[in-house]
Formats: structure tokens, C-alpha cells, sequence
């Protein structure tokens, strides 16, 4: 549960950082901002797919 909480958070996160970056992405230093929402969208989606392996591996025993 834990997991799925902090992957929610992450993708609330990434999500804002892409708005972010698209209002100001005529800067060159709104690349930061793009690169950090790429990788907090990626690690949400990873944290999603642990949870759901672990969810998994419990139905089995």
C-alpha cells in the first residue's frame, strides 16, 4: 500500500513538473523541469509495477 501511495505522489509530481515546464518552456533552463518529470513519471510507473508484483506474489501463497 505504501508503494502505491508514494508511486500516486510521484505521478502527482511529474505531472505538475510537465505543466511547469510546458508554461515555461521558451527558457533554456526549463529543460530541468522536463528531465525531472520524466523521471518522476518513470519511477511512478515503476513503483506501480512493484506493488502490483508484490500484490501478486501474495495471492500465490
Amino acid at each position: 500500500m505504501s508503494l502505491e501511495i508514494h508511486g500516486s505522489v510521484l505521478l502527482v509530481t511529474g505531472m505538475i513538473l510537465v505543466l511547469v515546464w510546458s508554461f515555461f518552456r521558451s527558457e533554456w533552463w526549463s529543460a530541468v523541469f522536463g528531465f525531472l518529470s520524466i523521471f518522476f513519471l518513470v519511477e511512478a510507473i515503476w513503483h506501480y509495477c512493484v506493488a502490483d508484483c508484490k500484490r501478486i506474489k501474495k495471492k500465490d501463497h
